[in-house]
């Protein structure tokens, strides 16, 4: 006679990953990544930066330009800068994102909450939505005079040259003062914010489903990384435009606009597909990028933070 199954049970409180742990994983992930992806950054933001000089070139012929100016080096300046962003925002971005996540479920827990239905360890899409979009809202913030810096270094045409991050900051603060540092703040977390909102929702729930396919946890991290990014950088590319414009074109000498004149200016020189600019190289280095930091974060974090005696069982998966 088969025995009569007992009420259900609350879901295991899965391990908390380390806060070290979690910012060690954020900052190797992010460094691997920033410097084997830096040539898609530098053909995007060189498209942007030349379609406001109404040089309209593809990713192939931008790539070319790059390398017939600068050598293979080319392709990577502005590494210093990436490195330091993505680094440090990734490991702001990831300490932030598990520390509401984990709010979030203890709320729901407090409240005994039905509103997932295969137990409380699993964000709904709403609430993966605004966990991913508030972590990285934050870092955005944090970090936008970096990205200043990348952009500028990333473009490297004319006036647009500095010796290194540190130099850049300092004759920035110089002569544009704070608000230079924090030129195109709105755009940035306009960008960031929404993708992550996106990628993570759509990262959690493919995942899931690439899982129960049965591929190995690795694979699916990636592949899910790579299909959420591919939708959530074609939705946020207009933003992505106007916020390299706005920090290039300071440098550069053109007159300070605001973003609303910045995306009629755009319109009316390049039209529609002025909002476009550099699609291609976004949407292959985002996809990569995130898929390699998801996968190397989902791996990393689990295995530092039982290494320092601070959680176990390190096949956890964190979303």
């Amino acid at each position: 006679m088969k025995p009569q199954s007992s009420p259900a049970e609350p879901a295991e409180k899965p391990p908390r990953r380390s806060p070290l742990g979690i910012l060690l994983s954020g900052l190797l992930s992010g460094a691997v990544v920033s410097v084997s992806l830096q040539p898609f950054d530098v053909v995007r933001t060189r498209m942007q930066g030349d379609a406001a000089n109404s040089i309209m070139q593809g990713s192939w012929q931008t790539f070319r330009t790059v390398i017939a100016e600068s050598g293979p080096r080319g392709l990577w300046r502005g590494t210093s800068p990436t490195m330091v962003r993505l680094s440090l925002g990734l490991a702001l971005n990831f300490l932030i994102l598990e520390n509401v996540k984990s709010t979030l479920l203890e709320h729901r827990r407090a409240r005994r909450s039905q509103s997932c239905p295969d137990g409380s360890n699993k964000l709904t899409g709403f609430e993966a939505f605004v966990t991913g979009g508030t972590s990285r809202a934050v870092a955005a913030a944090a970090l936008c005079p970096v990205t200043v810096v990348k952009t500028r270094m990333e473009y490297s045409v004319g006036p647009l040259r500095y010796k290194g991050t540190v130099a850049a900051l300092t004759e920035i603060a110089k002569t544009e003062r704070l608000r230079g540092l924090f030129k195109g703040l709105g755009p940035t977390v306009l960008t960031n914010a929404p993708f992550s909102a996106l990628y993570y929702l759509f990262f959690t729930r493919l995942k899931d489903r690439l899982a129960q396919a049965g591929p190995p946890q690795p694979a699916a991290n990636f592949a899910a990384g790579a299909l959420a990014a591919v939708a959530a950088t074609v939705l946020t590319q207009p933003t992505d435009v106007l916020r390299t414009r706005l920090q290039l074109l300071p440098a550069a000498g053109a007159e300070t606009a605001g973003s609303f004149a910045t995306i009629s200016a755009i319109v009316r020189s390049q039209g529609a597909r002025g909002l476009w600019a550099g699609t291609v190289p976004r949407v292959m280095k985002r996809s990569l990028q995130t898929a390699m930091v998801w996968t190397l974060y989902e791996e990393l974090a689990p295995r530092l933070t039982a290494a320092l005696g601070q959680g176990s069982n390190p096949e956890q998966s964190a979303a």
